[in-house]
């Protein structure tokens, strides 16, 4: 969104928002649930929230499970992580 918090005149919304989507995304953006679940709570310094999730292997262009787990907690105290979040489509 612009910084004037004002979406441009030409904006088309539905361009994005599956029909039956129960609110516009100018709902979901002034709910303040929303807005606090994309506001970071943490701090520089501050241990990151823990979380587990399964590891892949793409190594062939393919998603095979390896039947490893990956836990940040156990991590961390190993050593400093960072994570990258992303996409390349």
């Amino acid at each position: 969104m612009p910084e004037s918090g004002k979406l441009p005149d030409d904006f088309d919304w539905r361009a994005f928002t599956p029909e039956d989507s129960p609110k516009t995304p100018m709902e979901v953006m002034s709910d303040p649930v929303h807005r606090d679940l994309s506001t970071a709570a943490l701090a520089v310094g501050d241990d990151a929230y823990d979380f587990s999730s399964v590891v892949y292997d793409y190594s062939d262009g393919s998603e095979k499970v390896t039947g490893e787990m990956f836990h940040l907690g156990e991590i961390t105290r190993e050593k400093p992580v960072a994570l990258i979040f992303g996409s390349y489509t």
